[in-house]
């Protein structure tokens, strides 16, 4: 993979309390996968101005698979010679995701060329205190006829801040679940030991990889009756993600570690009390430690964007069952001899 030039650029003011940022990112002869993607330039612009971003740039000369597709500044894609190509999509200039091995690269590893964000919320700046004047007692007169009551000026109306679930969408995360997978709409649902469901159920194959969704720090990793194999992962922001019914832990599932978003966790299972049924992993958004939001939303829009870090044994293996430590194979009862 290579890139012959390259440049960024970021710059934010927020005078008088009007915030805006503005990040730039270019990429030149670029060339992947032992040039079966290949384009003459690559660039993306991202503009934020108080809670809302938008983003513009374009790409040149792409050749996918040997088929010249040219210039283009909109949103396309394209699947080819096992490749998934998109292009100008939000910040993402160029999005490379391997649909099966290419190159020595497993299934599942992507690679994104100018990639940009912005963020900027407006904020009042503090006012001075005056400095208290003298007292000074004035001589007296007779009093002046009263004058009209000052026309009050209305106070502003205050611009909408982005809710907990708007931030958490807008952001970048990596869906918890690695490969096929289903998202139950079923936040609320009621249930008959906790009352009501507090997350959304993710449906995959048994053993399918469960990643961490950030970088953060874990906690409360271990089992219990109703949530099974279950642990807690929380960012240095304060969010907390509760992940359950795992059917084993990862290496790295150890209360107190500090992981990076893409480490394996775990796997997909149906431990504690959702034995009778298919294989899912049950997941909570807590925002900033807040009571659960209805997640649905938000793991949609991690869903498609398909963030999947390329480290550790998940880049080397990627869907491979067979090959991938910690998927369960067989599951006997020697105490009944079966």
């Amino acid at each position: 993979m290579e890139i012959a030039r390259g440049r960024a650029s970021a710059r934010a003011v927020r005078a008088g309390g009007a915030a805006s940022a503005r990040a730039t990112a270019t990429a030149e002869l670029v060339s992947l996968f032992d040039g079966l993607v290949t384009a003459e330039r690559v660039s993306r612009t991202a503009t934020a101005r108080d809670g809302a971003a938008s983003y513009g740039g374009s790409i040149t000369a792409l050749v996918v698979d040997g088929e010249r597709l040219g210039d283009s500044a909109r949103r396309r894609s394209w699947s080819s010679g096992g490749l998934r190509v998109t292009v100008n999509r939000a910040g993402e200039g160029l999005r490379v995701r391997l649909i099966r091995a290419v190159a020595g690269f497993a299934a599942g590893t992507t690679v994104v060329v100018a990639d940009v964000d912005a963020d900027a919320v407006d904020r009042a700046e503090p006012v001075a205190t005056p400095t208290p004047a003298p007292t000074v007692v004035p001589t007296p007169t007779p009093a002046p006829a009263p004058a009209p009551a000052p026309s009050v000026a209305p106070e502003p109306t205050a611009k909408p801040k982005r809710t907990a679930e708007q931030r958490l969408v807008r952001a970048r995360f990596v869906f918890p679940v690695f490969g096929d997978a289903r998202v139950a709409d079923d936040f609320g649902a009621p249930r008959r030991e906790t009352g009501r469901h507090r997350g959304n159920d993710i449906f995959a194959a048994f053993g399918s990889p469960v990643l961490a969704v950030a970088d953060g720090t874990l906690n409360r990793v271990g089992t219990l009756p109703i949530s099974g194999n279950r642990l807690w992962l929380k960012t240095e922001r304060g969010d907390e993600f509760f992940y359950a019914h795992l059917s084993a832990f990862g290496p790295e599932a150890i209360s107190g570690r500090r992981v990076r978003a893409g480490t394996l966790l775990g796997f997909v299972g149906n431990t504690g009390d959702a034995e009778p049924t298919p294989p899912h992993v049950h997941f909570e958004v807590h925002p900033a430690g807040a009571p659960a939001i209805d997640p649905h939303a938000v793991l949609g829009a991690w869903q498609s964007r398909g963030e999947v870090p390329g480290r550790g044994w998940l880049a080397r293996y990627g869907s491979d069952t067979e090959a991938r430590p910690g998927a369960l194979v067989e599951v006997r009862d020697f105490i009944a001899g079966e």
